[in-house]
């Protein structure tokens, strides 16, 4: 039986030079977003939702970039970021699930306390794997939520877009950690990523 993954999709929302965060039940901060669903049949769709129930601004989403492996407690976490515009904001955020919502500049960010993977993710850098002792508890009660789990597979193709890799990931195993296992440390780029079947695609190009 192939191990399986929670999916959440995260967007990064820059409006006049500052980001959109939130501080979670963990005093973590973090990009708005949340975890796909049985009903979803996009992750653009769920990150659309997420963000009008999270903070009431409707967005639109532009562009994928590279998904990380978290580590929360026992449960390991593919976070699927997007680069985000705002269509509409209100002049009051408002979070249904409780957390803390900010506008915090670049320079800013760094200061904070943020999961390796968020902070590269906004420096548009290689996410790093991260982790966080503790799962926290949330405040959002949903009756009979069975949070969903999906296969992951890798792949990664040549310039002659041959297929070089196709595995599905191993579980506390980071995409990048996966790859280095066939191609060994040769640079690779992020492509479009791709959720279907119940599954997610992470796809590289090999350089």
């Amino acid at each position: 039986m192939r191990d399986k993954f929670s999916v959440a999709v995260k967007g990064v929302l820059c409006h006049e030079g500052r980001y959109l965060l939130r501080k979670n039940q963990r005093d973590e901060f973090e990009l708005l977003g949340g975890k796909l669903e049985t009903t979803d049949t996009s992750m653009e769709e769920r990150l659309v939702e997420e963000f009008l129930e999270e903070s009431g601004i409707a967005i639109q989403v532009d562009s994928s970039m590279e998904p990380w492996l978290y580590t929360v407690g026992s449960k390991n976490i593919i976070i699927v970021p997007f680069i985000c515009s705002a269509v509409s904001i209100p002049e009051t955020l408002f979070d249904e699930d409780g957390g803390e919502l900010l506008w915090v500049s670049a320079e800013e960010v760094d200061s904070l306390n943020m999961p390796y993977g968020y902070l590269d993710t906004i420096h548009n850098r290689v996410p790093r794997k991260s982790t966080s002792p503790f799962e926290g508890k949330y405040l959002k009660i949903i009756p009979n939520y069975v949070e969903n789990t999906y296969e992951v597979v890798v792949r990664v193709r040549d310039g002659d877009n041959n297929l070089i890799v196709d595995e599905a990931l191993d579980n506390f195993t980071a995409p990048r950690e996966h790859i280095e296992r066939y191609v060994g440390e040769i640079e690779v780029v992020s492509e479009l990523n791709i959720f279907i079947d119940s599954k997610l695609y992470i796809n590289y190009l090999l350089k």
